[in-house]
C-alpha cells in the first residue's frame, strides 16, 4: 500500500468519523430530550455516603464522580433505558439498567464490600456487557490497581500470576501471552477492539503496546474464535485504555518507574480533556530505557538492554446517541538479542569485525555489561503504528459499535558486522481491520448480536535475507450470538463462519545459496507459492446457574479453528532471532478444536471459591520438530555454522488441566485479605511415536501462588489506601516435557518470595498529591530457569557446565505517580 493510499484510508477513516454521528443523529429520532441522572451512593452495611465512586454509562463513554455527600449529577442522557456502572475501589461493581424519563432522574445505587473481582463487570464483544460470575465463558479481569502494585517488566509479565495464565519469554523484555498451554498465534490480543497484528508468530519479540497506556485487562480462556475468527484456540486477551474523564474536567498524570536489577528507567505523561459538550482528547507520551539484567549464575546477561518510546492518544466525541472515537499509536523498541555465547572463562562474547569480510567473536568487556548500549551488530528495531476509528451509537432499537483500524509493523533484525545499518530480516506487515456488530435491543432477558469483521493483511520483505515470502491474506467472517439472562440463569452461544484467503509468493535460491523472491537464470524453486482458502465453522455455548445466592454452576462448550500461518507454509531459511533453520510444509491443515469447561463460584462477603476444569483436544496441531540426518544425527545445513534444522508437523493433541482461586476477607478483620491460586495444564500428542515426544512444547508447571495483604483507608492525616503485602510462589517441577530430538529438557522445581508496600500520599484539602508503590520480585535472589524461557536453551556455560541463561535475579521495583488537577 503506497502513502498515497494509506492518505486515503485515514482521510476515509476522519470522514467516517465526522458523518456517521450525524447520521445516528438523524436516524434516531427516539433519542429526543435532554434527561439528567443524579442520585446517591452509599455504603450497603454502613448507609454512609461514598466519596469518590464513578458512575459510567459504557454506551456513551460519559460518566460523572460522587462529592464529599456522596452525590452526583449527569447530564446530557438520553431519555429511555440505560446501562450505568458504579465503581469504587474495594467495592463490588454495580450495573444496573435504569429508565430515563424528561428533565432529572433520581436513582440512588448501594455498594458492597468485594472480596474479589467476580462482578467485575466485562464486555466480551458479543454483549453489551456482562459480569465475570455470571458469564458462562469462562474470563478473568485485571485492573491498572493490580498491575500497580507488582513489579512487571513488560505488558504481559503483569497478568501471568492470574490461574492459568503463563509466559514464554526470551529475557526482560520479550513475552508472550500464554493461556492454558497455548500461546503465539493460537492467542488473539485485542487492543481497544482491534486485533493486534505485529507478527505473533515470533517468539523473539514483545506485544508492540504501551503497558502504560492498559487500565484493564479482560482475559478470555477457550476458544476465542466466535469472537474475532481464525487464531483464538487458546484464547484472547482483551487490552482497554482509560476511559475519558467526566464533562468539565482536565487532568493529567505523570508515572515514574524505576526497577534496580536492570537499572530500568520509566516514564509515562498524560493529558487528557472533556469539554462540556462531550468532545474529549487524550496524548500519552511513555518511554523506556533498561540495562542487561543479572542474576547469581550469569551475572549481567549480555545482550538483555532495551529502550521504547511510544505516543498514543484519542479524539472524540460522546453524545446522546452514543460515541465515535479516532485511537492513534505510534509504538517503537529496539532491543538486543540474547545469544548466551560464551567463552572459556564463562563471560559473554559478541561479533566484531575481522575485515571487509571476516568477522569474528570477542569477549564483553565490564562496562559493556553495565552499559545500556545497543549494540548495532544484534539487535531488533521494531515499530508499531495504528489508527483506528471506534463508534458505538444508538440506531433504531438496538445499538452498532464499528471498529475500522490500519496498521503498519515494521520489524528488523540486526545479525552481522559485515552489514552495518543493514537488516538481515526486515518484515515490513500492513494490517487493515474491521469489526461491525449489531445489539438488538433486550426482551424479556433475551439478547441477540448478529456481525461481521474481517482482516486484510500484507507481508513484504525488505531485508537483505528472506526467512519466509512476502504474502497476502484476507480473512471474513459473520457471527450471530444470543445470550438469556433471568434472576438465577444465563445462557448464550453463538456461530460463527470465516473464510482465509492465503496468497504466499514463490521462493528460489541464487548461486550463493542465498533465498530470494526474484526469479531468474541458474535459480532453483525451493517453494512454488501458495494460492489457497481455509473455511470454518465455530460455536460456543454455555450457561451459569445460580443454585443458591451464594453457589453458582457454570459450563461451556466452544469450538474453535486455526488456519495455517505462513511461516508454517513456506519457511525455508535461518531465523536470526531463534538460532535455527525452519522448513516450512505446504500442505499443512487448519487447526481445529472442541474445548469444554466446568466451573463452580461460591461467594459470601467474607469467602470466594472458583474453580474450573476444561479440556482443550485439537486435531492437526502443528508444531516444529527437529530433523535428523540418515544417521539419526542434528541435521546441519550448513557446517561452518552448526545451526539446527527444524521442520513443520502436524497431528493430534490434548490439553486438560484445573484453576483454583481462594479469596478470604475476614468481617471481623477487613484489613486482612488471604488469597491462594492454583494452575495445572497437562498435554499429550497423540499422534507422537515414543514417550520422549508425547508431550507439547513449552508447557507451564503446575503453580501454586499464596498471597496476605494488609490495608488501611486511611493511616494517619497523610496516607490514604495503605497497602503491605507478602507473597510466595511455588513453581513445580515440569518434567513432561518434550524430551524427543532434545528439543526440551525437565525444569527443577523453584519458589519465589516476593513483596510490596504503597500508600496514596494526601495534603491538606485531602486531595491526593502523588501515590507510591514499592515491590521486591525474588526476594531471596533465588537463582532458576522457568521451563518457559527460551534462554534456558542458549549454550552453555564452559566455566560452570551450566546450561542456558537464568532468570532475573532480585528486582525492587518503585512507582510513583503524580495526578494533575486543571
Amino acid at each position: 500500500m503506497n502513502s498515497l493510499l494509506r492518505l486515503c484510508l485515514t482521510a476515509g477513516l476522519l470522514w467516517l468519523g465526522l458523518t456517521l454521528p450525524q447520521y445516528v443523529i438523524a436516524q434516531s429520532t427516539t433519542l429526543a430530550g435532554n434527561a439528567v441522572l443524579n442520585g446517591l451512593v452509599t455504603d450497603q452495611k454502613t448507609r454512609e455516603p461514598l466519596i469518590g465512586a464513578t458512575i459510567f454509562v459504557p454506551s456513551l463513554q460519559k460518566g460523572a464522580a460522587t462529592d464529599t455527600l456522596g452525590r452526583f449529577r449527569l447530564p446530557g442522557l438520553p431519555m429511555g433505558p440505560l446501562s450505568v456502572e458504579v465503581r469504587l475501589v474495594g467495592y463490588k461493581t454495580l450495573t444496573r439498567r435504569v429508565q430515563l424519563s424528561a428533565d432529572s432522574t433520581r436513582f440512588d445505587f448501594m455498594l458492597a464490600t468485594e472480596a474479589t473481582q467476580l462482578n467485575e463487570v466485562v464486555v466480551t464483544g458479543l454483549t453489551t456487557g456482562s459480569t465475570v460470575k455470571e458469564s458462562p465463558i469462562p474470563i478473568m479481569t485485571y485492573s491498572k490497581m493490580q498491575w500497580l502494585q507488582t513489579a512487571s517488566t513488560n505488558l504481559v509479565d503483569a497478568v501471568v500470576k492470574l490461574p492459568g495464565m503463563s509466559q514464554i519469554s526470551t529475557g526482560v523484555g520479550l513475552s508472550k501471552p500464554v493461556i492454558r498451554g497455548l500461546g503465539f498465534n493460537r492467542v488473539i490480543t485485542v487492543h481497544d477492539g482491534v486485533r493486534q497484528e505485529d507478527n505473533q508468530w515470533g517468539e523473539e519479540h514483545a506485544l508492540q503496546i504501551d503497558e502504560y497506556s492498559i487500565d484493564r485487562y479482560e482475559i478470555i480462556k477457550g476458544a476465542g474464535s466466535l469472537l474475532y475468527g481464525s487464531d483464538g484456540l487458546g484464547g484472547v486477551m482483551s487490552l482497554i485504555s482509560a476511559r475519558p474523564p467526566q464533562p468539565g474536567v482536565t487532568q493529567g498524570q505523570i508515572m515514574t518507574n524505576y526497577q534496580s536489577n536492570n537499572g530500568m528507567l520509566g516514564l509515562s505523561a498524560m493529558m487528557e480533556t472533556t469539554g462540556q459538550k462531550g468532545v474529549y482528547a487524550r496524548l500519552r507520551v511513555s518511554g523506556k530505557s533498561a540495562g542487561n539484567y543479572r542474576n547469581r549464575f550469569d551475572g549481567r546477561v549480555y545482550g538483555s538492554a532495551y529502550r521504547e518510546m511510544d505516543v498514543n492518544g484519542a479524539v472524540g466525541i460522546s453524545r446522546k446517541w452514543g460515541y465515535s472515537q479516532l485511537n492513534f499509536s505510534n509504538w517503537h523498541q529496539d532491543i538486543n538479542i540474547v545469544t548466551g555465547e560464551r567463552d572459556r572463562t564463562g563471560r559473554f562474547v559478541k561479533l566484531v569485525r575481522v575485515n571487509e569480510t571476516t568477522e569474528d567473536v570477542a569477549p564483553v568487556s565490564d562496562a559493556e555489561l553495565r552499559s545500556r548500549a545497543i549494540n548495532p551488530a544484534n539487535y531488533q528495531n521494531l515499530n508499531h503504528t495504528k489508527l483506528s476509528w471506534n463508534t458505538f451509537a444508538r440506531i433504531g432499537r438496538g445499538n452498532l459499535s464499528a471498529v475500522v483500524s490500519y496498521s503498519q509493523n515494521r520489524r528488523q533484525e540486526f545479525a552481522s558486522t559485515l552489514t552495518p545499518g543493514q537488516p538481515a530480516l526486515y518484515f515490513f506487515l500492513q494490517n487493515v481491520y474491521y469489526d461491525l456488530k449489531y445489539f438488538m435491543e433486550a426482551r424479556n432477558g433475551w439478547e441477540f448480536t448478529v456481525g461481521t469483521s474481517g482482516l486484510w493483511q500484507k507481508n513484504q520483505n525488505w531485508g537483505l535475507e528472506v526467512l519466509y515470502p512476502g504474502y497476502g491474506s484476507l480473512d471474513n467472517g459473520a457471527v450471530a450470538f444470543f445470550q438469556k439472562k433471568t434472576d438465577r440463569l444465563t445462557v448464550n452461544g453463538g456461530v460463527r463462519v470465516d473464510v482465509r484467503r492465503m496468497q504466499i509468493n514463490p521462493l528460489y535460491v541464487d548461486e550463493s545459496g542465498a533465498f530470494t523472491e526474484t526469479n531468474g537464470t541458474n535459480r532453483a524453486v525451493r517453494f512454488a507459492g501458495l494460492d489457497k482458502t481455509y473455511a470454518n465453522p465455530t460455536a460456543s455455548l454455555g450457561a451459569s446457574y445460580a443454585v443458591t445466592p451464594k453457589l453458582t454452576v457454570k459450563a461451556n462448550l466452544a469450538r474453535g479453528f486455526r488456519a495455517p500461518s505462513t511461516p508454517e507454509l513456506s519457511a525455508n531459511g535461518e531465523h536470526a532471532g531463534t538460532f535455527r533453520y525452519e522448513i516450512g510444509n505446504p500442505n499443512l491443515k487448519s487447526e481445529t478444536s472442541f474445548q469444554s469447561d466446568l466451573g463452580v463460584v461460591y461467594e459470601t462477603p467474607e469467602l470466594s471459591i472458583t474453580a474450573s476444569l476444561f479440556r482443550n483436544g485439537i486435531q492437526n496441531y502443528t508444531y516444529s520438530e527437529k530433523v535428523l540426518n540418515r544417521l539419526g544425527q542434528d541435521s546441519i545445513v550448513d557446517p561452518a555454522r552448526p545451526i539446527l534444522t527444524y521442520r513443520y508437523v502436524q497431528g493430534n493433541a490434548v490439553l486438560y488441566g484445573a484453576e483454583a482461586q481462594l479469596v478470604y476477607n475476614p468481617a471481623g478483620a477487613k484489613w486482612l485479605h488471604l488469597s491462594g491460586t492454583y494452575s495445572l495444564v497437562r498435554s499429550r500428542n497423540l499422534s507422537a511415536q515414543g514417550d520422549s515426544a508425547r508431550y507439547l512444547p513449552f508447557l507451564p508447571p503446575p503453580r501454586t501462588i499464596v498471597q496476605a495483604k494488609l490495608t488501611r483507608t486511611e493511616l494517619g492525616r497523610a496516607l490514604r489506601n495503605a497497602y503491605a503485602q507478602t507473597e510466595v510462589e511455588y513453581n513445580q517441577a515440569q518434567n513432561q516435557a518434550l524430551l524427543a530430538f532434545g528439543t526440551e529438557t525437565p525444569t527443577p522445581a523453584f519458589t519465589l518470595w516476593n513483596i510490596g508496600a504503597g500508600a496514596d500520599v494526601v495534603g491538606k484539602d485531602g486531595q491526593t498529591r502523588f501515590s507510591v508503590y514499592v515491590s521486591i520480585n525474588n526476594l531471596l535472589d533465588r537463582a532458576y530457569q522457568s521451563h518457559q524461557n527460551r534462554l534456558k536453551y542458549f549454550g552453555e556455560n564452559p566455566a560452570t557446565g551450566r546450561l542456558g541463561v537464568y532468570n532475573m535475579g532480585r528486582n525492587a521495583s518503585i512507582k510513583v505517580v503524580v495526578p494533575l488537577r486543571f
